[in-house]
């Protein structure tokens, strides 16, 4: 009976393991098979992480296919959320930035405290150097307060106090002074870049091979480090055109705010002036995706892209290297030479210089120089230095700059006087030097000579003033300006990179400015001085439509876009007519020929810089009174101009910031012969650049 029972208990115990032993191969099954693939994602995605994969900007060529602006593969150290724990960071950073600082590279720290001195020498020698603000960076310095909710009259002692406390960097024993303002600076970085899991950080982007192979080898002591390949800028030349093709910079917190609905990330690069801001749209990538695996060390294990970035289009310029460096030497030696040589007043002082050339056909600008000049790279690495300049290189002239124009716009008042009729091209004008029709007002301006009997091609060979203040007078301020504006003076060029818009004398001007218009005001301005004043791109448009028979085309510097590997035109030339001047053929073909006369008989005042040239050259000179102590301060000295005189192709204007007056006399006609040597016979600047459609070496 006994052993019944023993038997019955066997058997119930028997059946519960097979019934547990069902279950557990049920569920076994279950994990395996049916929920096996949805384990597998979830465990996946405990060791894997979804970063931003960069595009590589948009490359910019020079007309002929000449690399002016490429990238280079580099390699960024990136800062992830997801392994970089609130206890390792600190040692991270520190790791990493005493490393950089020893092999001399840098990273990315704007934070606005600096030590005195800075050298770190200085401050390793002195036991408690002083912490002091960085000077120009007054708004810097109010959201480093705000942010850290000090009062406005914090010092920079009572910023750096607030810091170490709120990133806890003095939990680290033994650290120097400048340790801890590196730690520091990181960490404010990281807070102003917005770091987070969705948002890595860019600790320091185009690293050495030598810390790239560092970090790789050190994963364990600096986790949460990864290193990412990436296109980074480089400037075939930096001193070609740097004024045009402008410069990238990351993001401030403003432009985030504007642009993060657009798919910019924070710490995303973009285009700050020049042709780099003007083409953003285009030059811009698609950012992709890229999935990293990581171990349990947090070492990147597996990488990935998911998502593939598209990188951005390749612009095409219509500047030529070739005649843009012909044009910076050409300015740079004359400048140089008058500074040598020529006394105050006498173009000794002169200050600055810009030369432009134009396809008159399209408007597209060829060459734009400007004196002084600098070199991207500079930008880049010494910005501070280049802004203290007092000469300013960053300043672009040739759009910026506004300069009273002189006796070149006497083309534009001879085609509204002889359009209106005031004047025929037989009408003469006695040049007696001294022009008396205001005399009872006591107003009694001069000519520069005794010209005698002038018409008005002569007028404009000889630079008559006298012809002018009487056609001006005749014609009226108010018809002057309504043709001075349909050649684009006091009118903008349309030009995509900044330009400021030029000024035309008239009565409303003079008034909002406070002052009385008088009678004699208008022939001030027809020769074109009291407050007419105007950009070198806006004179070097008005030459290029007075050349062009009256079309007004808008000024560009974009030839075509096309793809990042050149195999589709994403936009061609965008050719734009804005007006015709309404003056007929016949008086423009009369201007012309006053303007060819100039440069091609002897008595033109340029007839000697181009009696040997072989292709025909139609100019006008200009002359512009500063106002200053004409003892010591030389007059601003000008040059418009086109050629062939027959068929014109390119329109050449030169201007030099207080260079008149100069010994070897009119300097800006000689910078504009150098540009038409290297325009039509081909002499090559004394730089040498890289042949068409080959890499710069």
């Amino acid at each position: 009976m006994e052993e019944k029972k023993h038997t019955a208990r066997r058997m119930i115990m028997l059946v519960c393991v097979l019934a547990i032993a069902v279950v557990y191969v049920v569920r076994l099954a279950e994990y395996q098979l049916v929920k096996g693939e949805q384990f597998v994602r979830q465990t996946t995605s405990q060791t894997q992480t979804t970063i931003p994969a960069n595009a590589a900007r948009g490359e910019i060529y020079d007309a002929n296919g000449r690399p002016l602006v490429v990238n280079h593969i580099g390699y960024s150290v990136l800062f992830l959320r997801q392994y970089m724990t609130k206890d390792t960071q600190n040692q991270t950073i520190l790791t990493l930035t005493t490393h950089l600082r020893e092999n001399g590279e840098t990273w990315n720290d704007s934070l606005p405290l600096v030590w005195e001195g800075q050298s770190q020498s200085e401050i390793a020698a002195n036991s408690q150097p002083q912490i002091e603000f960085a000077e120009e960076r007054d708004n810097d310095i109010e959201k480093l307060k705000r942010a850290n909710e000090l009062q406005g009259y914090a010092t920079a002692q009572n910023c750096y106090d607030a810091l170490v406390k709120k990133y806890e960097i003095d939990k680290i024993e033994g650290l120097t002074p400048s340790q801890v303002r590196d730690i520091m600076g990181v960490r404010y970085e990281m807070e102003l870049k917005q770091f987070s899991y969705r948002n890595p950080f860019t600790f320091a982007t185009d690293i050495s091979e030598e810390t790239m192979t560092y970090i790789t080898e050190n994963t364990l002591e600096i986790p949460g480090v990864s290193i990412q390949s990436e296109a980074v800028r480089t400037y075939e030349s930096g001193e070609i055109a740097p004024h045009v093709i402008g410069t990238v910079g990351k993001l401030t917190a403003d432009d985030y705010k504007k642009l993060k609905n657009e798919g910019y990330a924070y710490d995303d690069v973009i285009g700050k002036n020049g042709i780099e801001l003007a083409m953003e749209s285009q030059l811009r990538g698609q950012r992709g995706e890229k999935t990293l695996t990581l171990n349990e060390l947090g070492k990147v294990v597996d990488n990935e892209i998911t998502k593939a970035p598209q990188a951005g289009n390749t612009v095409f310029l219509t500047i030529d290297s070739r005649i843009q460096l012909a044009a910076q030497d050409a300015l740079a030696n004359i400048i140089d030479e008058l500074r040598q040589t020529a006394a105050p007043g006498k173009g000794g002082d002169v200050k600055s210089g810009s030369a432009i050339v134009v396809d008159v056909k399209t408007g597209g600008v060829v060459a734009m120089a400007n004196y002084p000049n600098y070199d991207i790279q500079d930008y880049i690495n010494d910005y501070a230095s280049l802004e203290a300049r007092e000469d300013n290189p960053i300043f672009n002239r040739s759009t910026q700059g506004r300069f009273q124009p002189g006796s070149t716009m006497k083309p534009a008042v001879a085609l509204a006087a002889l359009q209106e009729g005031v004047i025929t091209p037989n009408t003469t004008v006695y040049c007696s030097k001294v022009y008396t029709f205001y005399a009872s007002s006591n107003y009694t301006p001069s000519c520069l000579g005794y010209h005698g009997t002038q018409t008005v091609t002569d007028a404009l060979k000889n630079s008559c003033n006298y012809f002018f203040f009487d056609v001006g007078r005749l014609l009226t301020i108010d018809r002057m300006n309504e043709y001075q504006k349909r050649l684009g003076l006091g009118e903008l060029t349309g030009i995509e990179i900044g330009e400021k818009q030029g000024i035309l004398a008239s009565r409303a001007y003079t008034e909002s400015q406070g002052d009385i218009w008088y009678p004699g005001n208008t022939l001030q301005a027809a020769i074109g001085q009291l407050d007419n004043s105007f950009t070198p791109i806006e004179l070097a448009m008005y030459a290029a439509t007075i050349a062009n028979n009256g079309n007004r085309y808008q000024a560009h510097l974009v030839r075509e876009v096309k793809s990042y590997d050149l195999s589709q035109t994403v936009q061609p030339e965008q050719v734009n007519l804005l007006n015709t001047i309404g003056v007929d053929q016949q008086h423009i073909d009369t201007v012309k020929l006053g303007m060819y006369r100039a440069a091609s008989e002897q008595g033109g005042n340029t007839w000697s810089y181009f009696k040997d040239f072989p292709i025909k050259i139609a100019c006008k000179t200009g002359t512009a009174q500063t106002g200053g102590n004409e003892a010591t301060v030389s007059p601003h000295t000008l040059f418009i101009s086109f050629a062939p005189y027959e068929d014109p192709q390119y329109a050449v204007t030169v201007i030099l910031e207080n260079g008149a007056n100069a010994p070897t006399y009119n300097s800006n006609i000689r910078v504009a012969r150098a540009i038409y040597d290297a325009l039509f016979l081909h002499e090559d600047s004394q730089q040498q650049i890289t042949p068409e459609n080959e890499l710069l070496p």
